[in-house]
């Protein structure tokens, strides 16, 4: 397939090789130019600035661009709003009705807050149990496009996303699995708080492969699909961490938090599940790729 993959972050920098590897002629649109080394063919630019003309060509654009964090979208609100639900809904209507749409929306819509200890798990909620109480601008700016797109666009796929990590060409430290590990790896620990917070948490090679088989459904598909590979507590995450690593945890002053969990049968039924992976092997898999990683941030 002819393929548009807007941004060259951590999710699109590893999702590229992916995809020319399956055979797909892969065009990457990002503003940073100096971020697209290795990259075949490039649309160095804004993916706001493409027109109509630019999307013709596409079987499939993939959208990882957004405003990608709670911090960044507080940061900058707006910015957030523009980015991850009107700019996005304007390119949504400029490419052709036969051409499809796969974009980053993300779990945390379903999130409600841990109160203490003593509250019970969340439901795992699935694509028709929203809630809609948005509490910062990254959910509300993702919600909202999610909503938008069902009545202004067509052929558009949202994923929500449970929180990405494992290891990526263009690391993302602080997410919670990657921090831990570099923890343990660097200072011999593994600092934890809100033990009792949940989270969908999905790795980037399940990702990969959600994205590579939903390119090839014919049907149409559902405007919004969860995408995990497993919903943990963070202290179950922490302890099996330290327990691959051979260090202690370290128990951190517990901060008003979320909690979320996600049903993600569909998925699974439109793509099959991903391999199955204990948490122990991909710690062996990151800190595989860990030392290379290390020294670019580092530089």
């Amino acid at each position: 397939m002819n393929v548009l993959l807007i941004g060259f972050g951590y999710i699109g920098s590893y999702l590229y090789p992916r995809l020319t590897a399956a055979g797909h002629d892969v065009v990457v649109c990002d503003r940073r130019l100096e971020g697209l080394a290795g990259v075949d063919a490039a649309l160095p630019c804004a993916y706001q600035e493409l027109t109509v003309k630019d999307f013709r060509e596409f079987d499939v654009i993939l959208w990882f661009a957004g405003h990608s964090s709670v911090p960044m979208s507080i940061k900058d609100p707006d910015g957030a709003v523009a980015n991850n639900c009107l700019d996005l809904l304007s390119l949504a209507r400029r490419k052709l009705p036969q051409t499809r749409l796969i974009y980053a929306s993300t779990g945390s819509v379903y999130s409600t807050e841990l109160s203490d200890a003593l509250s019970l798990p969340p439901p795992e909620l699935a694509e028709n149990e929203t809630k809609l109480s948005p509490v910062n601008p990254y959910d509300c700016s993702k919600i909202s496009f999610d909503a938008l797109a069902r009545c202004f666009a067509s052929n558009v796929v949202g994923l929500r996303l449970g929180t990405v990590c494992g290891y990526g060409p263009k690391l993302r430290a602080e997410l919670i699995f990657n921090a831990m590990n570099r923890s343990a790896i660097e200072r011999r620990f593994v600092p934890v708080a809100n033990v009792h917070a949940w989270r969908s948490i999905l790795f980037l090679d399940d990702l990969a492969h959600y994205v590579l088989a939903l390119m090839e459904v014919r049907d149409a598909l559902p405007q919004i699909i969860n995408a995990g590979t497993q919903n943990v507590t963070i202290g179950e995450l922490a302890l099996a961490i330290a327990d691959f690593h051979g260090v202690p945890t370290v128990r951190q002053p517990d901060a008003k938090t979320y909690s979320f969990r996600m049903n993600c049968d569909q998925m699974r039924a439109l793509c099959g599940p991903p391999r199955s992976v204990s948490i122990a092997q991909r710690c062996k898999e990151f800190s595989a790729s860990y030392p290379a990683c290390h020294v670019e941030l580092a530089s």
